[in-house]
């Protein structure tokens, strides 16, 4: 082994015996951000608005119609009251946590004091370039962008940013449910500023949750393990070689999975899963053209019936909602 190689290799397990030291960036994120401003009232949106606001966070919250905000805002007090009375929490304990949440449909008005802007609307490139080229308008300089993409490249979400806007753009990938899932990935550019992931690091431990770095390629590192897992157990299926049933079953008592495959689809929402592939299919640097990521036709048509997973009712498994 040379000697560069074992130095990383050194270097890497500091970096590990760090994390599960629970070591913390010395930045105060508090000191840094205040506001927060996050674009998206639906499930991931306003689940990193909860989480954000929980943690002591000013947030503003944008969606495009009132009833997308009402709906929005319901989902949280309905997570903070499930988890009030888990926990005993206060009774005024709720409100004291939605009084920081100001909903708005003023788009702009939304990141006028924000320090941190994350956006989390519809997995579709233009309108996230069109939200940041208008935010960067009025948006304070020192105000860091983050998109929650799970499969479009930072360098596409930013590309009609200025150079020093880009460099103080990342991704803050949070996984569904937001208040329950403990992993958020950062993903960076070359051209990031440093000084920002450590700061986007301690910001991520503050509201509780878990950082990991990668570096801004399809997938980031979940979804790029993940995404082909999933696309191999559906084929499993699709040829007819083993049932949904059989194939969940396998990869808890084999794997030592939590969940199937099937089961985690349903989960996080089958439309998730199909955008990610037909962005990979289309366009993803080395990955597109790829036969593997075009969507199957049987999964076409669960997209056409709206059978999303657990939100929509029924996915490849039938709920009670």
């Amino acid at each position: 082994m040379s000697s560069s190689t074992a130095e990383s290799a050194l270097r890497r397990q500091h970096q590990i015996l760090d994390h599960l030291r629970g070591n913390r960036p010395e930045t105060d994120p508090k000191a840094v951000i205040s506001h927060v401003a996050i674009y998206g009232a639906g499930i991931m949106g306003s689940g990193i608005a909860q989480v954000a606001a929980q943690s002591g966070y000013q947030v503003a919250l944008w969606d495009v119609t009132q009833a997308d905000l009402d709906r929005g805002i319901q989902a949280i007090r309905k997570s903070l009251t499930r988890f009030a009375r888990k926990t005993n929490q206060p009774a005024d304990w709720v409100q004291s946590i939605v009084s920081r949440i100001s909903p708005t449909t003023d788009q702009l008005a939304a990141c006028f004091s924000a320090d941190l802007v994350i956006e989390a609307v519809v997995e579709n490139l233009p309108i996230k370039q069109s939200l940041f080229s208008r935010l960067d308008t009025v948006a304070k300089a020192s105000c860091v962008f983050a998109t929650n993409t799970s499969s479009l490249l930072i360098a596409d979400v930013s590309a009609k940013l200025s150079d020093e806007r880009k460099r103080r753009t990342i991704a803050l990938h949070f996984f569904n449910p937001v208040a329950v899932m403990k992993l958020v990935e950062i993903a960076y550019m070359d051209g990031t500023d440093p000084e920002l992931l450590t700061l986007l690091k301690a910001w991520v431990l503050d509201i509780g949750k878990v950082p990991v770095l990668c570096r801004d390629t399809p997938g980031f590192i979940v979804n790029r393990l993940l995404v082909p897992y999933n696309i191999e157990a559906r084929q499993l299926v699709e040829r007819g070689d083993a049932t949904i049933e059989d194939v969940d079953t396998a990869m808890k008592l084999g794997a030592g999975y939590p969940m199937g495959p099937f089961e985690l689809m349903d989960m996080t929402g089958l439309d998730t899963g199909y955008h990610i592939m037909k962005a990979w299919y289309d366009n993803a640097p080395g990955l597109s053209g790829d036969s593997r990521f075009k969507p199957s036709p049987e999964m076409e048509q669960m997209m056409r019936d709206g059978h999303l997973g657990r939100k929509s009712g029924r996915g490849y498994y039938v709920y009670d909602n």
